[in-house]
């Protein structure tokens, strides 16, 4: 068991350095795509079992906090068990879990299609759907438990305790969040696929032109303390010399200098792919520091 656990964290470590530094001549930052080699363009179904599980799990964990301490609890007997401090221990570790398995979420919605943004709503989806869930269902219990309490908004300024009208409004801003995510995730995904599926095709229709990294300008900008860089990579396509440039986001110990050999893959059709040809040995920029976020 120990020994498989420490061939994943090596693989995965092997796959991140594979992947940086990222290149697009379409799209930057979070947009930007990548395709591994030999990967498919990615699927979601994959990821619905994780992100049902992640949804459940800050359900759960979210009980708490809006059954006991924002009121939304059915009954006083269930109100005392999700404030006692065993159910709210629970709570506490069912958070971690909760947290790990939104890490997974988005690691493998990384694996599946290459872009941060693609995985950060799909991690958002989870937390703010989960939560969302719970605090409607907690609200209808309490609703249907007894008909005749009032459901005042006017309640949060004036009463003198938490009232559960509090706890609706903060799962009515979550199911909100949630729609917003959902919305943008088809467009998204759909983006993703796209750009997977065109270097995908490049890579089996397409001509592999060797290049030369001409430019490298960083843009002072970070993404997940990962720089960002403009560049510009010249080729050579029928004798005849062809620049083109593209954004780069890779780690400060990966930046690649001046004079690296790159790949530029292109059939004439659409927009080339650019990547480093690190079989050529590719250098990288020895000052760590000159490209690392400070702490301010």
């Amino acid at each position: 068991m120990r020994d498989a656990a420490e061939d994943q964290q090596k693989q995965g470590q092997q796959e991140h350095i594979e992947t940086l530094p990222l290149f697009s001549t379409t799209d930057k930052n979070g947009r930007m795509t990548m395709l591994l080699p030999g990967h498919r363009v990615g699927r979601a179904a994959p990821l619905m079992p994780w992100l049902f599980t992640a949804a459940a799990l800050w359900a759960l964990t979210g009980s708490v906090p809006f059954g006991a301490l924002l009121g939304m609890a059915p009954t006083q007997a269930i109100s005392m068990f999700l404030g006692h401090p065993i159910t709210v221990g629970v709570a506490v570790l069912l958070l971690l879990v909760a947290i790990g398995t939104t890490g997974g979420v988005y690691s493998r919605s990384i694996e599946q299609f290459g872009q941060t943004r693609v995985a950060g709503l799909f991690a958002t989806l989870s937390v703010t759907g989960g939560l969302a869930a719970i605090a409607g269902i907690l609200l209808l219990w309490m609703l249907t438990s007894d008909l005749s309490r009032p459901f005042d908004l006017g309640a949060i300024a004036t009463s003198p305790t938490i009232p559960p009208e509090l706890g609706a409004v903060v799962g009515a801003s979550f199911a909100l969040w949630a729609a917003i995510a959902l919305l943008r995730l088809p467009g998204s995904i759909a983006h993703a696929r796209r750009r997977q599926a065109d270097i995908e095709r490049l890579r089996v229709e397409g001509s592999s032109c060797p290049g030369t990294l001409t430019a490298v300008n960083f843009t002072n900008s970070w993404l997940f303390n990962l720089p960002m860089f403009t560049v510009e990579v010249n080729y050579i396509v029928d004798s005849a010399p062809l620049v083109v440039s593209a954004h780069m986001r890779t780690s400060a110990d990966r930046v690649p200098v001046v004079g690296s050999r790159m790949i530029v893959l292109t059939d004439n059709r659409g927009t080339p792919h650019v990547e480093l040809d690190l079989a050529s040995g590719a250098a990288f920029e020895p000052d760590v520091g000159k490209y690392t976020p400070s702490d301010g």
